[in-house]
């Protein structure tokens, strides 16, 4: 018996699963790691550097797309959406350092935060991936029309 799945573009859900934890993990050091300044100032440097890997993500899936190695609503990238979330993440982050910093050392309210960050990193990045790539999904029409009399 053998299995014959769809034909789908883009990464597999394993591939997409390994990104996001090696992401969670690099952003989670990086915060853990962001030096002994200030905590707004290592928020700001791992709020740049996401944006940074959000644009070399899209720079290389529209390189793809032209090569002809992908094709249809997986070519799209929400932007917005995904800037908005990416500062959510790093102002709750900074909140939760600067309120844990009450309770404990800043050092350890650090790599608590660190940590945090990379764990939703890692489970949260595949649930949203999964969700926005959904060939389910209806996008909103980019123009509104009238309807004629």
């Amino acid at each position: 018996m053998t299995r014959t799945r769809a034909r789908r573009h883009g990464p597999s859900p394993r591939v997409v699963r390994v990104v996001f934890i090696l992401t969670g993990l690099y952003f989670g050091w990086r915060w853990a790691a962001g030096g002994h300044g200030p905590a707004w100032r290592h928020a700001l440097q791992v709020l740049v550097t996401m944006l940074i890997a959000m644009t070399l993500v899209q720079s290389l899936r529209w390189w793809r797309t032209r090569r002809g190695k992908r094709e249809g609503p997986m070519a799209r990238f929400p932007w917005r959406d995904l800037i908005l979330f990416k500062l959510l993440l790093v102002a709750l982050a900074l909140a939760a350092e600067y309120l844990l910093q009450h309770w404990m050392p800043p050092a350890h309210a650090q790599l608590v935060v660190g940590a945090c960050l990379g764990t939703a990193i890692a489970t949260g990045g595949p649930i949203l991936h999964r969700r926005h790539n959904s060939p389910t999904r209806t996008t909103p029409p980019t123009t509104t029309s009238v309807p004629t009399p």
